[in-house]
């Protein structure tokens, strides 16, 4: 079976010849092409045999040197903290003042280099277009701050809804144009935000469905009405709204904690496994930098045997590759994910 194949068989709830696996986000990138003796992330995908492919976005979104696309501070290791500042509408004291904001707007897409790039892949991988994370309330943590912006949601402050419809605004024209120039290259759509924590949710499930809901439920009509499918990336734990982005149409889950209580694999895949797949599941917390090749190994027998059973799994690390993984559990995690067949 080819691996775009395979991929797409999991998804439509099918049991490909092997259940497949995928490499997601490399970081560390220098250390670990000295480690595979590489200089691409693609030909480290290539060893490890990656049935999907994403592709590259930075070159083809203009932002300004130092900044996101948004304006604020692009210090992506200070997260959320007030260590990072540099947020530019926390000191807003109007709706005007929202709206003065320097918006990005969809023509700083270049949709056609995308198409290209896409093009590029080669067309036996299921291919995975990325804009980077479209996400919602993550922008509003990079325009306001994390304190402002939680209990801006919560208490529907004028300020962070209006900030809230210029972020959907511009998501959905650049997802609209892209996918014009690219449905046709592209199997799924990565869409990303973080509203959870690894004990719950950062904000109501009432206030999710008020706010966020409406936001990811445009996004994925748009993708859904180019007959591309929706990939989604959430962290930590959000069980009571889970329902609902299956409902709006969230097609595959990333990432899987199943080290979490809440995460518990059997349940995941007794609830939702009818409507969604899975991918992610083994440990970058635990398992990846702290165990042993024979431990990554189990894990990836568990997970498939729970997530994989009757189709709907991919295989892989439940958040990004990093540097504190040794070398030879992320061999053993991919040479293992080889091994399971149906």
């Amino acid at each position: 079976m080819l691996p775009r194949d395979r991929v797409l068989t999991a998804v439509a709830h099918k049991e490909p010849d092997i259940c497949p696996w995928h490499v997601s986000r490399i970081d560390d990138k220098d250390f670990f092409y000295e480690a595979f003796n590489c200089n691409t992330e693609d030909e480290i995908r290539l060893q490890l045999g990656s049935n999907m492919r994403k592709n590259n976005y930075d070159p083809y979104i203009k932002r300004k040197p130092g900044l996101t696309l948004w304006g604020s501070i692009d210090n992506w290791d200070a997260g959320y903290s007030s260590d990072r500042g540099g947020y530019p509408l926390a000191q807003a004291k109007s709706v005007k003042d929202i709206l003065a904001h320097d918006w990005p707007t969809s023509k700083i897409v270049d949709a056609k280099g995308i198409k290209e790039d896409l093009y590029s892949i080669d067309p036996q991988y299921a291919r995975l277009l990325s804009l980077g994370s479209l996400a919602a309330i993550n922008v509003l943590m990079d325009l306001f701050g994390m304190e402002e912006s939680l209990v801006g949601l919560y208490e529907e402050s004028p300020l962070v809804l209006t900030a809230l419809d210029k972020i959907c605004e511009f998501h959905c024209d650049s997802i609209n144009a892209v996918l014009k120039e690219c449905h046709e290259y592209s199997d799924f759509m990565w869409i990303g935000d973080d509203f959870s924590t690894q004990r719950g949710m950062m904000i109501s499930p009432e206030v999710w469905r008020k706010t966020l809901k409406p936001v990811y439920a445009k996004y994925f009509e748009i993708i859904k009405s180019y007959g591309v499918k929706v990939w989604f990336h959430s962290c930590g734990t959000f069980r009571p709204v889970m329902g609902d982005l299956v409902d709006i149409g969230m097609d595959v889950w990333e990432t899987v904690q199943a080290h979490i209580p809440d995460n518990d694999p059997e349940y995941l895949k007794r609830e939702y496994g009818k409507d969604i797949s899975f991918f992610g599941g083994i440990s970058s917390q635990y398992t990846m930098p702290f165990g042993t090749p024979d431990e990554v190994r189990k894990e990836v027998r568990e997970r498939f045997k729970v997530l994989g059973k009757g189709g709907g799994y991919i295989i892989g690390v439940d958040h990004s590759i990093q540097k504190n993984m040794p070398v030879e559990n992320i061999k053993a995690l991919f040479d293992e994910a080889k091994k399971c067949a149906y």
